[in-house]
Formats: structure tokens, C-alpha cells, sequence
């Protein structure tokens, strides 16, 4: 089998996750946080309380957790990549969006990944039922964690995003090559850390295929590693899949809310 198939297949997949041994979602920072006006006596004169408007008593506004009501979300990429270190090939997408639902204040759910544009060098590739050149992912979760810096004023801050219910994030064909997708993936939030903001980035990096970052600080380590698998009619493989890398921003529409972080 000639390896220029063995690529990684659909950067938009890579959005895709699962296997982690992470602790369930907690009270504990980093947490999505809504600034509201109060009748009760807040601790910030402005709507976006800044820290420049924290008070000790009589503000009209306080930081809340979560979301005061059924809050969606969209993002959009432009370019993303994907590589393997098992070859230099490498799988490109011209355009990437996503959508979902923010719940509780780190979660998020029912987020759906589409890609376009996505070809393996000459060969399109496309999820069961979609045109060439168009993948989408099975619904995925996210949760919020520390990648570094808990504790101090500039902490990084991560979305980390896993399978909902289906045993792989993606599954589609490449003219003939079935490609199937699945293992854990953080990308690096930016925007709205500590900040009311309506936008925010969500950055995941790979070197040579392999993932920049690959636990949170303080537990959450991964199992496994992000990995895809093939198929050209003889069965699936390499077994157990070979790793891969992501590159990609994703920027995101959400509203005024922050990551306490």
C-alpha cells in the first residue's frame, strides 16, 4: 500500500476527541461567566465588569457562572491543516465552521464540526451522504481546563473536546479510502480570558503531526493520543491507529461573557 494514503485525514476531524481519563466538570476555575445587572447590590459599576469598576458594595452589576439562559455559538476557520509524523503528506481543508450550545459553566455540547474544501492530494474527501469535499463531524462535548499557569494572572487556558456518544468523531471516504477518526485533542482559548468579550479564538498547533498539547495542569491526562485509521477494502488499519496533529483557529461569535480564569 503506497504510504502517500497514510496522512491525516480531515483537519476539520481533528476537532474531534475522546479516551481521556479527565476529571468530571467542577465548580473549580477556569469557568465561563456572565456579567448581569442586579437588583441585590453588585461588586462592579460596569456592565462588563472590569476590575477598574470592582467595589466592595452598591454596584449594579456582579460576574454570575454560566449562562442566564439557552446560549449557542458558532466559529469559523479559514485554512486548517492536518499531518502525521508517519509522512511528510499532509490532508488541507479551505474552510471550517462550527456550532453548539454552551451548559453549566464549563461545558459545552451538541457542537457539530463542517469542513469544505478537504482533499487528501487529489482525492476529495466527504462524510456518508455529503458532496465531495464536505466532512462533518458526529456530535462532540467540551469541557474548559488550565493547560498552564493555574494559580497566576496569566494562566493558558484550554477547550478540550470528546465524543459524545459515537465510538469516532468523524468517518468518511476519500474517493475509496475510508478514513475514521478518534483520541483526545485541547486547542488554546484566547479573547475572553479574565475579559468580557463577545469574541473568542480557540488555537489548536501540531509540529511534524505531532499535538502541541496533549493534558490540563493538574490531572486529565489522555489515555491515548489523537489517531485516525484507514480502510481501502482490506480492513482497517495500522492497529491502533496512527498519531496525527491539528492546525487550525477557529474564531468564535458567543456573546458577552468571559473564562474566569
Amino acid at each position: 500500500m503506497k504510504r502517500m494514503w497514510r496522512i491525516g485525514l480531515v483537519a476539520l476531524a481533528a476537532f474531534a476527541v475522546t479516551g481521556i481519563t479527565a476529571a468530571s466538570a467542577s465548580a473549580e476555575l477556569p469557568e465561563y461567566m456572565i456579567c448581569k445587572k442586579t437588583s441585590k447590590g453588585g461588586h462592579y459599576t460596569s456592565s462588563l465588569c472590569t476590575d477598574e469598576s470592582k467595589v466592595e458594595t452598591g454596584g449594579e452589576y456582579e460576574l454570575e457562572k454560566g449562562l442566564s439562559k439557552k446560549t449557542t455559538f458558532s466559529a469559523k476557520s479559514g485554512r486548517s491543516i492536518m499531518a502525521t509524523p508517519e509522512t511528510t503528506d499532509k490532508v488541507e481543508c479551505k474552510n471550517t465552521t462550527a456550532t453548539g450550545e454552551f451548559t453549566g459553566s464549563k461545558q459545552l455540547t451538541d457542537v457539530v464540526i463542517k469542513a469544505s474544501g478537504c482533499e487528501a492530494g487529489a482525492a476529495k474527501c466527504a462524510s456518508s451522504g455529503l458532496t465531495a469535499g464536505h466532512i462533518m463531524s458526529n456530535a462532540l462535548k467540551g469541557e474548559l481546563g488550565y493547560i498552564a499557569g493555574k494559580g497566576t494572572s496569566t494562566p493558558t487556558v484550554g477547550l478540550l473536546l470528546s465524543q459524545e456518544a459515537s465510538t469516532y468523531a468523524t468517518e468518511f471516504n476519500c474517493e475509496g479510502l475510508e478514513i475514521r477518526t478518534k483520541g483526545p485533542l485541547i486547542g488554546e482559548a484566547t479573547g475572553n480570558i479574565n475579559a468580557i468579550s463577545p469574541e473568542a479564538a480557540y488555537t489548536f498547533r501540531q509540529s511534524k503531526g505531532v499535538q502541541q498539547y496533549t493534558s490540563f495542569e493538574g490531572g486529565g491526562m489522555f489515555e491515548d493520543e489523537w489517531r485516525w485509521e484507514f480502510n481501502l477494502g482490506k480492513g482497517w488499519e495500522p492497529e491502533g491507529g496512527d498519531p496525527s496533529g491539528l492546525e487550525l483557529t477557529a474564531n468564535s461569535s458567543q456573546g458577552m461573557f468571559e473564562i474566569k480564569a
